[in-house]
């Protein structure tokens, strides 16, 4: 089992709760979720899977900071642990178009 207490993200709690509530903050009554769009509910305690979390741009196991206020941002829980260490691209995950399609035309 590993030891949580050397890495920086569980080091830092209290910078990591400062950088959330700064979060909340700036999204205003109803923060929306970073990876799906939907509203996130502030009343949701953390095991629940539509709680409120923060989630790491680049992941802080690919370098990233885990409290800087650009590279995080709000995220429901399930959203967050879908993600997993990825790095996706800005905006919300469910409005990307695929890849590689090819536009169809009708107008002859």
């Amino acid at each position: 089992m590993s030891n949580k207490a050397g890495s920086g993200r569980y080091s830092n709690g209290a910078a990591r709760r400062k950088c959330k509530a700064r979060h909340i903050a700036a999204e205003g009554p109803i923060p929306i979720c970073a990876l799906c769009g939907k509203p996130i509910d502030l009343t949701l305690k953390t095991p629940h899977p539509l709680s409120c979390e923060l989630d790491e741009i680049i992941p802080f196991s690919r370098g990233g900071s885990p409290v800087s206020f650009d590279n995080t941002q709000l995220a429901h829980r399930i959203c967050n642990q879908r993600k997993g260490n990825k790095i996706t691209t800005t905006g919300h995950q469910n409005t990307k178009q695929p890849q590689n399609t090819i536009p169809i035309s009708r107008q002859w």
